[in-house]
């Protein structure tokens, strides 16, 4: 069995603005802030580490943005599910196809995303996705990314009978940040330069291969049946 987990955000699907306002509403709601996540580099990182990173930069103390964390994801959370409705998700080229072709080959197919479990959920059922991604490790989970690789492995393992090594598991995504949070769990990883890193960033962060778009399944493929 081959165990795919896939970014959201820039790999699946484009921005997600209400994903922005429902963080400038907690904000707003929570701190009392009018703050925005584009202060920051926030392509990459879960969605907790944004909130503190962007609150540090609003002169917050850590322990004081700590307390209120929890308070923070659920506003956070709650706010999106409302409103995504009225969103407008693009996916990504060649991604419907691909994940289609990847299930009818009964590979494993989940997600490794900073979004809140709740958030990643409502973003794929939104543009009719959510169906074929079975399990993950989400921004819910841990603020760091490489545990939520490790997370999502052992959820197939435990759900799903997965049985390979981690060398069977495969993280595709579009920034260093999801390369090496691969890397250190000793799987293989694709970049996708749709997002703001370029083809040679992604090689040089270490991914085993690079593609421009999820529209080229026939190098996929042929990638995945290289291992």
């Amino acid at each position: 069995m081959i165990l795919l987990l896939f970014d959201i955000d820039k790999t699946l699907i484009d921005r997600s603005e209400c994903h922005h306002r429902a963080f400038r509403h907690a904000f707003h709601e929570v701190f009392e802030k009018d703050a925005d996540i584009d202060i920051i580099n926030y392509h990459g990182k879960t969605d907790p580490q944004i909130a503190c990173e962007v609150l540090k930069k609003e002169g917050l103390a850590e322990n004081f943005i700590k307390k209120k964390l929890e308070e923070f994801k659920e506003v956070l959370s709650s706010y999106f599910i409302l409103n995504v409705k009225y969103d407008h998700i693009v996916v990504l080229d060649g991604v419907r196809d691909l994940i289609v072709e990847l299930e009818s080959q009964g590979m494993l197919l989940g997600l490794i995303t900073g979004n809140l479990e709740s958030i990643a959920r409502a973003k794929l059922k939104h543009v009719g996705l959510d169906k074929y991604f079975k399990l993950g490790g989400f921004g819910s989970d841990n603020y760091h990314r490489p545990y939520l690789v490790s997370t999502a492995i052992k959820r197939a393992s435990l759900e799903y009978d997965f049985r390979g090594n981690n060398s069977h598991v495969f993280v595709i995504g579009d920034t260093p940040w999801d390369i090496k949070a691969g890397m250190e769990n000793k799987t293989r990883t694709i970049g996708v330069s749709t997002g703001i890193y370029s083809p040679r960033e992604l090689k040089d962060a270490g991914a085993d291969f690079v593609l421009d778009s999820l529209k080229y399944k026939k190098e996929f493929m042929g990638f995945l049946k290289s291992r």
